[in-house]
């Protein structure tokens, strides 16, 4: 089986990707639109668009200059040559999400939510072309947690969001895939909604869980504190967390970009336990130590 790099290497010959050497820079065969990339070598925008396709049909999400092979081609650069309308470029991104480790190297910008592609594995500060081009000055986000850089940008690479590591891990777990569980489909880890303690579930009986460190009972689907789940419950995505750790008072997270809760929420306040079926659920605290016990805070679970 052919290399990853043979794969591209082979494609950029069948679309003529670089231009013919020897021509002047910019000028080829009439009708034919050229760009020039960042290591400076001209290209074929009509072969270069057919081959970016073709290889994000082969899985092949990181691109290289076929003259020069350890010149990466970002997706950025790509996109500002003009290869794709806005609802192709839409399509071929999700597209690269569905790659196995694409959130690894891919993440959106938090303004223009147009795919940025990883510059610098080392560096959090990342630059976004197409917010930069229509701001008239560098715009950069935070990799890790995704908020803006600061203005000025501190000295180093050091993010000033206090919570950015944690953001970090909230966005980057992944989804649990448990057909016929309550929680199939939520993020592996979450949040405690009260004190931010990382809490994960068993997998087994109904969504609600308990904070091993505050002790709040909430939904893991939803994040709500209602007391009766049902299978309407719309599951929140990733979280972003938007103030302090809390002790008491209402919850400091929301969706990302998830719709709400279809259950009003209950205030906030001690219940007594009360004699229910007991439901094993797992917590976990951030010492990320599985702690099992049996649900008998005062909620009514409608699983049997």
């Amino acid at each position: 089986m052919a290399s990853e790099s043979e794969q591209w290497r082979a494609l950029a010959e069948q679309f003529q990707v670089i231009c013919t050497p020897g021509r002047t820079p910019g000028t080829g065969v009439p009708g034919v639109l050229q760009g020039q990339g960042s290591c400076g070598h001209w290209v074929n925008v009509a072969g270069l668009r057919g081959w970016v396709r073709a290889l994000l049909d082969q899985g092949i999400i990181s691109f290289h200059c076929p003259s020069c092979p350890d010149t990466p081609w970002l997706w950025q650069e790509l996109c500002k040559l003009g290869l794709f309308s806005d609802k192709d470029r839409a399509t071929l991104e999700t597209q690269i999400l569905a790659q196995k480790g694409a959130r690894d190297t891919y993440h959106q910008c938090p303004r223009c939510q147009n795919l940025i592609q990883l510059l610098d594995p080392k560096r959090l500060c990342t630059p976004c072309l197409p917010c930069s081009q229509q701001a008239g000055r560098l715009y950069c986000f935070c990799w890790g947690c995704r908020r803006d850089w600061g203005d000025p940008p501190p000295q180093g690479d050091s993010c000033s969001n206090p919570q950015c590591s944690l953001q970090a891990v909230l966005y980057s777990t992944p989804e649990i895939q448990a057909p016929g569980s309550s929680i199939h489909g939520c993020p592996l880890l979450r949040a405690c909604p009260n004190c931010h303690a990382l809490v994960s579930h068993s997998g087994l009986g109904c969504p609600a869980v308990k904070c091993p460190e505050c002790s709040k009972s909430f939904c893991y689907r939803c994040l709500a504190d209602h007391w009766v789940w049902k299978a309407i419950c719309v599951i929140t995505g990733r979280q972003e967390l938007n103030s302090s750790p809390q002790l008491k008072g209402e919850s400091s997270l929301t969706p990302a970009s998830t719709p709400g809760n279809s259950h009003p929420a209950s205030p906030n306040r001690d219940l007594a336990p009360s004699p229910l079926t007991p439901h094993l659920c797992l917590e976990t605290s951030r010492g990320m130590n599985p702690r099992p016990y049996p649900r008998d805070v005062g909620t009514q679970c409608s699983i049997s």
